[in-house]
Parts: C-alpha cells; sequence; structure tokens
C-alpha cells in the first residue's frame, strides 16, 4: 500500500519469523523511490540477517528493467547456497554491468528530478480524483509510484468497475482482487510514472465514465 515500515516494526517481525524458522524475502526495489520527508532503512540493517533474503536493482530507480539486474543480498552461507541451488543465475551481460555502474555514479541529479515529479504526479492525480471523482478516495503513498483508488462508494460490483474504467474510458488499471480476492474489490490500482499530461487525460475519461 505504499507504506514505509517503521524501523521497529521491522524488527519485530524479523524477530518473529527468525525464531520460527520463516525465511523473509524482502523486496526492496521500489526504496529509492520514497516522498520528500521519509525515510526508508534496509531491513539487512536493523535486523539479524541469518533468515533474509533483500532484492535491490537500478530497475525502478532508473528505469532499467531491460537490462535484468537483480542483486539478492543473502548474508547467510547455508541460505545462499541452498538458494544458488534453486535459481537459475544468469550472469549479466557487459552492457548491464556498465550499465548499471553508470546509473550509480552519475544518475544522482536525474533521481532526484524523477522523485520531485513523481511527488508532483501524486499530489495531482489525489486532487485531480478529489475534484472529478469526490466517491473516489486515495491515499498519498510514503513510497513507490503507486496509488489504490478506492471506488467502493460508487456502490458497482468489481465487473461493473472495471467495464466502465477499462471498455469505456479506455484506461488500463488492475483491479484491487487481482491482489487479493477479498479486501481488494472496489479497488484499482494505478501507476503515476507517465507525463502528467497523460494522467490528466486518464482520470478525465475515467470520471466520464464513473459518473455517468
Amino acid at each position: 500500500m505504499g507504506r514505509i515500515w517503521k524501523d521497529e516494526e521491522l524488527r519485530r517481525v524479523a524477530d518473529v519469523c527468525r525464531r520460527n524458522g520463516v525465511i523473509i524475502f524482502a523486496d526492496e526495489i521500489h526504496g529509492d523511490l520514497t516522498r520528500r520527508g521519509q525515510e526508508f532503512h534496509p531491513i539487512l540493517t536493523l535486523a539479524d540477517p541469518e533468515n533474509i533474503i533483500a532484492a535491490t536493482a537500478v530497475n525502478k530507480t532508473f528505469n532499467l528493467a531491460g537490462l535484468h539486474a537483480t542483486n539478492l543480498v543473502i548474508q547467510n552461507p547455508e541460505l545462499r547456497k541452498r538458494i544458488e541451488l534453486s535459481l537459475p543465475f544468469i550472469l549479466p551481460s557487459p552492457f548491464t554491468i556498465a550499465a548499471t555502474i553508470a546509473a550509480y555514479d552519475e544518475g544522482e541529479e536525474w533521481l532526484e528530478q524523477l522523485i520531485d515529479y513523481l511527488d508532483g504526479n501524486i499530489d495531482f492525480v489525489i486532487e485531480s480524483l478529489r475534484e472529478k471523482m469526490p466517491k473516489a478516495k486515495c491515499r498519498r503513498p510514503e513510497g513507490t509510484y503507486i496509488l489504490w483508488i478506492d471506488l467502493r462508494d460508487y456502490e458497482m460490483t468489481p465487473e461493473e468497475i472495471h467495464h466502465r474504467i477499462y471498455d469505456e474510458a479506455g484506461v488500463i488499471l488492475e483491479g484491487g482482487e487481482m491482489f487479493c480476492e477479498n479486501l481488494g474489490k472496489g479497488f484499482e490500482r494505478i501507476c503515476v510514472p507517465s507525463p502528467r499530461s497523460v494522467l490528466k487525460e486518464a482520470i478525465d475519461r475515467m470520471a466520464a465514465a464513473m459518473n455517468r
């Protein structure tokens, strides 16, 4: 839901999992994309690494998904061996290595501008929904570029919501029931790393379809 877990929350979860033999896979690929004023702490800086696998990448941060460059940080040697035996690891290409180094060495200015633009997009979408689709609810996330739109006050079935947004408005979102069959009903997920003009057109189309 875009909430950054507090340090003590992460410590408690990690401790419970460790004591009960549960392995944590911490997907921290969105970790660089936090709102201004928020701070993200990787779980490995807070908890015993014995049962933790942390995933990081340049994919989301620098829009380099095509590189297929994901890092798995596993400090437990036995756990690392188990993962090596079960996953088909592929060595990165020279292009991937060069692009990853370039992103981290020279991409900070671009990332700072991206975060500002994402913050602006998120505020724009929330304000536009408040103005044009007053029955919709949307909370400002602390991280990522994903928003969850609560459309339950429209009192429509998920199928009707889908029809109006996808078929009538021509806007492709992701229905909440894809992520949780019961609790996700009536929600739609929208990603906002797009030109603001595209987001404006999408919301205008959605409003015309949902408010008719």
